[in-house]
């Protein structure tokens, strides 16, 4: 695979800051680049990944419009300002002042809570407690 020069580059990612979103496929089909060199890329332009969607889509920092709970949409991704998914839960867990249940975090975030809550048994930072 050819290198990737800064100037192709810059045009490149002019591109995806109009896409908003984009694919890592998207992105080593743009760059005409190997896999790794992709994942430098978004490691030096600091890309969000999205927290649905098993993390395949992307979006450059300077995109999205954060909310108060640090989450954008862009059609049907989802990204956090908190840059993965256990983050994002702990710090909207930590940010009530009585806790939130797992319909609630799940409302949230736009996610049913039985496809993330079985991960956070043992997360530091949040403990489950039974009510009623």
């Amino acid at each position: 695979m050819q290198k990737i020069q800064s100037n192709p580059a810059s045009k490149i990612k002019l591109n995806l800051l109009r896409k908003k979103i984009f694919t890592f496929d998207q992105l080593i089909s743009m760059l005409k680049c190997s896999v790794r060199s992709g994942r430098n890329k978004l490691k030096e332009w600091q890309a969000y990944s999205s927290y649905n969607k098993n993390g395949s889509y992307y979006t450059l920092p300077s995109v999205p419009h954060f909310d108060k709970n640090g989450l954008w949409q862009h059609k049907d991704a989802y990204f956090s300002q908190n840059r993965s998914l256990k983050n994002t839960i702990v710090f909207i867990v930590n940010r009530s002042s009585s806790g939130l249940s797992g319909s609630q975090i799940g409302d949230i975030l736009k996610l049913s809570p039985r496809s993330f809550l079985h991960h956070f048994r043992r997360t530091p930072g949040i403990q489950r407690e039974k009510h009623g």
